[in-house]
């Protein structure tokens, strides 16, 4: 029967099947024809990979190509195609179903020039406190209201360097951002991380607290525009960013107000364990299996700096000795997890996060505050994050938790990171209208 179906889903003739990697966030589109079938990564190029090889064999679809390493093994699953692929060490299986045409990424909202804002450069030279020379390129926002000065965001982006649009998986959030605030009459800055476009600075050396250097240095020139009304301008941060905010912002009265979206309340370790376990949830793993990979974690967070490989392997192996091979990789603890997590953790970036902890900057803020969180973000959990930022800040910030939403404020079904590129949505417009109305707000 199965060979039968494979007959039937094979002969049709110019079907079109579209299927996701889940370790590499890319999409495969698999065109079959009557002759040999044509297997694209449209989210690289629109140009077909070069098949090297494919056969047909009972109720097996094999499909290779040599010039990048590409092996998938394919049979009938419904309407769907089930089966595995492998490129290099990376193993997966997939499943394609059916689609009318080439896989097209979507983002509507990403507005296309010409602007209805208008945009200037910024640009900043300064020496950080490590004395690196550092310059960061930015863009200003302002909308077209001639004659006054307009209250003013300065975005900050997460983790991971980031150009000023905060563009990732073909998203451009705070580009979308920028251009909502404009049509409520608000400027906005929005600038690339140092080492990330046209922005320069050493990065081997970098933390969250040098990156919270490089948000002030923004605020500073941004004050100097005689269009931005100096008494509301305010930081943004979306994830990372919200700490960075709270840091600048404890320290500089010139900041009137902070936004944070998806900004961390916890402590760095546990933001981590929470989302280690919120993920592997989201992906459907057993509890029993969350359990063991969150008490790893637990573990590996506080092995002294400097651990060998050696000891991170024998803190996996001690925590995974009762599972499978199967079980392991499932969790992420198995062949290569030693290596992957010390690398990991032994980076300056992580060992300052993980006691980073921003109740240290948010007892001091004496700016007002809002809290936005994602019902089903994954990586910053909303309901602790969003409870201790009220416990800290003795229930003085606006604390605000969206239903439905994720971590980059996408309606969604999970939360799990790997829908991102599948939504076609960029930022809710609810999240959006959230932050201009509360901002406009504070000028009553």
């Amino acid at each position: 029967m199965i060979g039968l179906l494979l007959c039937a889903a094979f002969a049709a003739h110019g079907q079109w099947y579209t299927g996701w990697s889940r370790q590499t966030g890319l999409a495969l589109s698999l065109h079959l024809t009557d002759s040999m079938p044509v297997l694209y990564s449209p989210m690289q190029s629109t140009d077909p990979l070069v098949t090297s090889f494919s056969s047909r064999r009972g109720d097996t679809l094999n499909v290779e190509c040599a010039s990048v390493g590409f092996r998938m093994w394919l049979v009938p699953d419904g309407e769907c195609l089930r089966g595995v692929w492998r490129q290099g060490v990376l193993k997966e299986d997939i499943t394609f179903c059916p689609a009318d045409t080439l896989f097209q990424l979507r983002r509507p909202q990403t507005p296309q020039p010409p602007f209805s804002f208008d945009e200037e450069a910024v640009e900043v030279d300064y020496t950080d406190s490590q004395g690196n020379a550092v310059h960061l390129s930015g863009t200003l926002a302002l909308p077209r209201n001639a004659g006054r000065r307009f209250p003013t965001v300065v975005m900050v982006s997460g983790s991971g360097q980031q150009n000023r649009d905060e563009e990732l998986m073909f998203h451009k959030p705070f580009l979308v951002l920028a251009n909502y605030l404009a049509s409520r009459g608000i400027a906005s800055v929005r600038y690339d991380d140092r080492g990330v476009g046209q922005s320069t600075g050493p990065l081997d050396s970098a933390d969250t607290r040098l990156f919270a250097e490089d948000a002030e240095a923004i605020l500073s020139a941004v004050m100097k525009d005689k269009r931005v009304d100096r008494r509301q301008v305010g930081l943004l941060g979306h994830s990372e960013g919200g700490a960075i905010a709270a840091m600048v912002a404890a320290r500089n009265r010139d900041v009137a107000f902070v936004v944070m979206m998806a900004g961390a309340g916890c402590a760095g370790k546990d933001i981590l364990l929470q989302q280690n376990e919120a993920i592997y949830a989201a992906a459907g793993v057993a509890d029993s299996l969350v359990a063991v990979r969150t008490a790893c974690m637990r573990e590996a967070f506080d092995m002294p700096p400097g651990s060998s490989q050696k000891d991170y392997k024998a803190l996996i192996d001690r925590h995974t000795v009762s599972l499978d091979k199967e079980q392991k990789e499932s969790i992420g603890l198995g062949r290569g997890a030693a290596s992957a997590l010390r690398q990991q953790i032994e980076n300056r970036w992580m060992r300052t996060f993980l006691v980073l902890d921003p109740a240290e900057y948010l007892t001091r803020l004496r700016c007002p505050l809002l809290a936005l969180n994602g019902s089903r973000d994954c990586q910053v959990v909303a309901a602790p994050n969003l409870d201790r930022i009220r416990e800290v800040t003795k229930h003085r910030a606006q604390c605000y938790e969206l239903q439905g939403l994720n971590h980059l404020f996408q309606h969604c079904t999970t939360g799990a990171p790997d829908e991102y590129v599948k939504i076609e949505e960029t930022m809710a417009p609810e999240a959006m209208a959230a932050v201009a109305e509360w901002v406009l707000s504070l000028r009553k």
